[in-house]
Formats: C-alpha cells, structure tokens, sequence
C-alpha cells in the first residue's frame, strides 16, 4: 500500500511540472520535475523514502530501454551499427576505466571496485534530458544523430560494468580476465537472449492479431508486460536484463511491418499508451532526484565542511575528466566510424551534449543499502557525488549550448500549412498512381485527405465552370457508349437530351442546341432501323418477364451511371493544377458523392479504410524524406508527425468505417 501512495504521488509531482513547463516553458522541464521532487521531500512521508532497487530497475529502467528501442528504425540501426558500438560501449568502457582510475586517485579510501562503480554510474547519457534542454536551439544534425545512437546502448553497458563492480567488491575478488570474460558473457549473452525473446514475443502478437484478439485489452497489457518479463528472464540466466529489453525493443522496431497487421485504434492506442509511460517514468526518476537530494545532504552533514567541499570538487573533477575523454574521443575520430572528424566546435557540442539523467540516478539509488549485513560502505557518497554530476551535466549545457549552437528557426502557421498541403498532395498523387483502386473508393480517399488541409473558400465562379465542362465530358461518354453498340442508341438519346437540356446556366445556348440537333439527327437516322429490328425481336424472340426488364435496365442504368462518373473524372485529372485544386476537388466530390449514395457494403468500406491508413503512411513517408533531406526541421518534422496522428485518431473516431481499421 505504501509503494503504491508513494509512486502516485510521483506521478501527481510530475503531471504539476508539465502543466507548469507549459505556462513557463522558458526552463528546461527537468528542472521542474526536480523542484517538485524537493517540494515532495517536505512531506513526513518521503522524509526517510527509499525505492527498491530492484523494483526500480524492473518497473522503470527496464520499460524506458525497450520503449528507446522499439523506436529505433531498422534502417537505422543498420547504418549506425559501428558508431553505436564505438560509442555506446568502447567510448563507455574506456570512460568507465579511466574514471575508475581518476576517482580512486581522487578517493583514495574507497575501494578501486567502488571506484569503477561510481565510474559505471555517471557512464551513460541520457537523450531525453538533452532534448529537454536544448528545445529551444538547434544541434548539428550529426552531433544529435550521434548522442541519440549513444544514449541506446551506452546505458546497458554502463548497468553492465556497475554490476560487475559490485560483484566484485561484495566478492572480494576482482580478476581482470575473469571481469572481463564476465562482461562479454553479460553483454553479448544479454543481446542475443533479447533479440530472441523479442522474435518469440514478436510471433505470438502476430498468432494473437491472426487470431482476431488484438484488442486494446489484450495488445496494450501484453506489450506493457513483454519488457518485464524479458528482464526477469535474462536476470535469471546471469545476463544483462536491461540489455535484453534494449536488444528486444530493437527487434520489435525492425518487425514493425508484420505488427502492422494490428488494427489501426489498437496500434494508436498501444502507441499513445507507450508515449504516455515514457514520459512519466522518465519524470517521476527526476522527481525522485529531487525527493532524494535533501536527505543526501542531510546524510552529508555529519561530515565536516572540508570533507563536504572536497566532494564537491572531486565530482567537478570526474565531470570535467569525462568531458576531456569525450572531446578527444569525437575530435580524434577514434577508429574512424565517422566518415569525416567532427570539428573542433562540434567535438565540444558533442562532448557537453553528453547529458546524464534517467539511468545514472537510479544506478546510484540502485546501490545495495546493505552488504553482508553491514550498512553498504560509502554509500551516501557515491550518491551525493551521482548526484552532483548529474546536476553539473544539466547545468552547464543549459549555460554553454546557446552560445554554441544557433536558436531554432520557429516555423510559423504558413510554413505548417504550405508544408503540409504538399504532404498530403503527395499523399493524394500515391493514390493516383495506384491502377488497382477504383475511382470511387480513390475520390473517396482524396476527399478524406484533403480535409487535412487548412480550409480554404470555394471559387464558385470555377467552380460552375468546372462542373459544366464535367457534365459535357458525361454526356460524350454516353454519346460513345452508344456509337460502340454497348447500349441502345433511343436510350442515349434520352439520356443525353436530359443533361444537355436540364437547367445549367454555365452552358450556352448554342452549345446546347448543337448537342441537341445532333441528337436528332441520330434519331431520325436510327428510327428506321430500330423499328424493323424490334419486329424481327417480337417475332424470333419470346416476350421477357417483367423481372428481367427491371434488370436489364438496372444493368444499362448502371452501365451509363459509371461512364458518365469515369469521364468526369478523368476530365477532372487533365485539368487539375493547384490553383484551381480546391474547385476541382469540390467538383470531384460531388460526383462521388452522387456515384457512392447507395449503401456501401462492409468489404468496401474496410477497403476504403485500408486505403485511407496507407494514405497516412504516404504522409509520415513524406515528413520523414523531408527531415532526412534537410527540406524541414525537427520541430517542423515532429508537428507534421502529430498532426497526422491527430488527423488518423479522429478519423478512427468519426468512425469512417468498420471498428477494426486494417494496415
């Protein structure tokens, strides 16, 4: 009962730092979440607070790796294989090495096991703090690609080493050979396991979809448990846990084509779920720093000031060491996983980038509170200097980084719309190129994307314009029917005399009489003929029943009904520009409108709704192309992404088909 008050009040401090970065967003958002933490630490409750280690790392860490990679691309993992792993474990061990060696020269009363502990702690980067502080200006594209392939692995090692560290002090016993067969076995044998596990729980969410249980209570809560239960597993085998969840999100990312048989409000619904534990777990670990930074200090003020400030500054020391490694390490181009050395200037971005958070805090809460019975040695000190490294690396890129870095452009609302009334006409063009969607369910996917662009009046001038060169492209239609013998010429005669002859004030008068006359001149020609054919019928053919002239008729009705609707639109096609887009597509749906007024059985309308998903589809690929051609920026990039999801939830909202919208 008392974890469960405590987490909700965790989560209540940083629902209060979001709303108040909304209406303050001018400082980072970490800072908010940490100021509610230290408002928490005033209640009796959290006073003398402490989390389970274990439980933390389950229910926190283990959540927030496979979320990282579940969203990392294939493609791109791919590609930035070698740097991850330059960076993300030979940079993290030489780091962790180094920092062990400088912290127990620092230290030198605590044991060099603890010492490369403290080293594993402020290891790893954290992507989420660096994004919240430098929302506001922009970072070279490779610098940014390169902290985000960092901050996926890089966490898993430095867990790895921190682990081993601790085996080895509560052991007693550290061999460089064995520490290190131990480590490959960890970090190897915790890759493969995840990336297994993530194949099986990949294939049984497939059996579940084929098996028409993807429902959101049974997809969302598998999803969410798919993690712990990868943890538990790897943990009991002597594996890197944390590394198996990471290993199995990446596999869940690169199948995310054979996931995409899951319905679409599922798949929003299992996303949305995911961004919304993403954000709160990576809040409450910093309201939990602020909850935990009172009673390090309290812990701390039994020793004397001098042994205070030498922490202080030992921990400014480690901070500034890390910072030397990092530079040298991109302005060098260790092992040349770059294909040209970063500059000078991007070397210091990327070295200060190096931002730690999330996982660095809940190692060093992770820190047993007992050994053999004993209160765990230092380890209050260990805290307090996590701690102060964790602020230092927040502090001084919200300082640095402004100076180094340009301000992000702000796109206005026209650089939005303009940007995204071409994404859906590239989306709408994907249609048009497709020859196996029907002009009916196409025109009904048009109109739908269409409405995704900013409302615009109507040209009604053009738009009788259009609509009576539509009408005179119908009638030629039937004109041709009948001159290919498809249906009787009396009844294209009747036909087309009601559409050139129905009130139309945009066709003129001699346009109409020439329609007319030609008409006319057609009858006279073809009396004749039909007249003796119709007695050589009566006399060789036996009169039909009443039900099968109601279906003839049908037949040709429908016949001429979809002649009349084809040419109009492919009149509408050739004339189409963007100028007079918004009246053709007024005209377009009309027609369409007209043509679809029966009922519209459940295939079509999952088809209709199949083809407007892969619309949407169309669109990310088009944001996603732009950002990657340097055509927009990320934060134009992001408002694209969210408005395409807004648009696709309220479409599945407005229920535009069946409950189950198929990808």
């Amino acid at each position: 009962m008392l974890v469960f008050y405590s987490l909700t009040l965790l989560v209540v401090a940083t629902i209060i730092a979001n709303i108040i970065y909304t209406i303050f967003p001018k400082i980072p958002l970490t800072f908010y979440q940490i100021g509610c933490g230290l408002v928490l630490s005033l209640l009796p409750f959290f006073q003398n607070y402490s989390l389970e280690p274990e439980i933390f790392m389950l229910m926190v860490i283990a959540p927030l790796m496979f979320n990282d990679g579940q969203n990392t691309s294939g493609d791109h993992f791919r590609r930035s294989f070698r740097q991850i792993f330059n960076l993300a474990a030979i940079l993290a061990i030489t780091t962790a090495v180094i920092i062990g060696l400088v912290a127990h020269a620092l230290l030198p009363l605590v044991p060099l096991a603890l010492c490369f502990a403290i080293a594993a702690i402020v290891t790893p980067t954290d992507s989420v703090a660096l994004k919240s502080i430098t929302k506001d200006i922009e970072l070279p594209t490779n610098v940014s690609s390169a902290l985000e392939n960092e901050s996926l692995f890089n966490d898993a090692s430095g867990i790895v080493i921190f682990n081993l560290a601790l085996a080895s002090f509560i052991s007693g016993d550290f061999s460089f050979s064995e520490g290190l067969t131990r480590f490959l076995i960890s970090f190897f044998g915790g890759l493969i396991i995840g990336a297994l596990a993530g194949l099986v729980f990949v294939k049984i969410q497939t059996v579940l979809v084929n098996k028409s249980m993807d429902t959101a209570s049974v997809i969302v809560p598998f999803s969410i448990m798919t993690p712990i239960a990868i943890y538990l597993f790897a943990e009991e085998l002597g594996i890197s846990g944390i590394l198996a969840v990471v290993a199995a999100g990446i596999i869940y990312g690169i199948n995310q084509s054979r996931l995409k048989l899951t319905s679409t409000n599922v798949r929003l619904v299992t996303n949305s779920t995911w961004g919304i534990i993403s954000s709160l777990l990576n809040g409450v670990v910093f309201v939990l720093l602020g909850v935990t930074l009172p009673k390090v200090i309290r812990r701390m003020l039994p020793y004397s000031t001098t042994a205070i400030i030498k922490l202080v500054l030992d921990s400014l020391a480690i901070y500034v060491v890390m910072l030397l490694i990092r530079f040298i390490w991109i302005r060098l181009n260790v092992f040349h996983v770059q294909k040209e050395s970063a500059t000078t200037k991007e070397s210091i971005i990327a070295a200060i980038g190096g931002v730690h958070g999330t996982i660095t805090l809940a190692m060093a809460l992770s820190i047993p509170l007992t050994s053999l019975g004993q209160p765990f040695p230092f380890r209050d000190q260990l805290i307090y200097i996590a701690t102060i490294v964790i602020l230092l690396s927040l502090i001084v890129p919200t300082i640095v980084l402004p100076f180094l870095c340009h301000k992000k452009v702000v796109q206005d609302q026209q650089a939005f719309n303009n940007y995204r009334t071409e994404m859906v006409n590239y989306a709408i063009t994907q249609v048009k190129q497709d020859p196996t969607i029907s002009t009916l369910d196409r025109n009904y996917v048009i109109d739908m994307l269409n409405s995704q662009k900013s409302n615009t009046e109507i040209d009604r001038k053009a738009v009788q314009e259009i609509m009576s060169k539509a009408q005179q492209a119908s009638v030629q239609a039937v004109i041709d029917l009948a001159n290919e013998g498809k249906i009787d010429q009396k009844i294209a005669n009747r036909f087309s005399r009601r559409m050139v002859t129905m009130p139309n004030r945009r066709i003129g008068f001699m346009t109409r009489m020439r329609y007319i006359f030609k008409f006319q001149i057609k009858r006279f020609k073809t009396r004749k003929k039909a007249a003796r054919l119709k007695g050589e019928a009566t006399q060789t053919v036996p009169s039909k029943s009443r039900q099968e002239i109601h279906d003839e008729r049908h037949k040709i009705n429908q016949l001429i009904k979809n002649a009349m609707f084809q040419s109009a639109n492919h009149y509408l096609d050739q004339i189409e520009t963007e100028e007079n887009r918004n009246s053709v597509n007024f005209v377009r749906s009309s027609y369409s409108f007209r043509q679809g007024s029966s009922t519209v059985d459940s295939e079509t309308d999952s088809l209709r709704n199949t083809l407007l998903i892969q619309s949407f589809q169309s669109e990310y690929t088009y944001v996603a192309d732009a950002f990657k051609s340097g055509k927009i920026s990320r934060s134009l990039s992001d408002q694209l992404s969210q408005s395409i999801s807004t648009d696709q939830m309220a479409y599945m909202e407005q229920g535009t088909g069946s409950d189950l919208l198929l990808a």
